[in-house]
């Protein structure tokens, strides 16, 4: 039984993006102030590593907390960036 309520609630959701595109801009200028302030406010968890090679974490063990800093409030700037274009080609 939940499955299918799950899978209705999906395509329900899937239906509400199809007709209304420009919430996808705004689903990305959210993350990107999310991310904004985390950077500005320095939360622990955005910059900590995961499994791949190339990460947050190795940009901040190899060139420095400051330069790690300044990428991930450039490309948090992308995101909202991304999000507002979104938004006005969509309206």
């Amino acid at each position: 039984m939940e499955q299918t309520t799950d899978k209705n609630y999906i395509d329900q959701l899937a239906g509400y993006f199809q007709q209304n595109p420009n919430s996808y801009g705004w689903i990305l200028f959210v993350v990107g102030i999310i991310l904004l302030y985390g950077s500005i406010r320095r939360w622990s968890w955005l910059f900590e590593g995961g499994e791949g090679l190339f990460n947050i974490a190795w940009i901040e063990e190899t060139f420095g907390c400051r330069t790690a800093l300044i990428l991930f409030i450039l490309l948090s700037l992308v995101f909202i960036g991304a999000g507002i274009t979104w938004v006005f080609l969509y309206k």
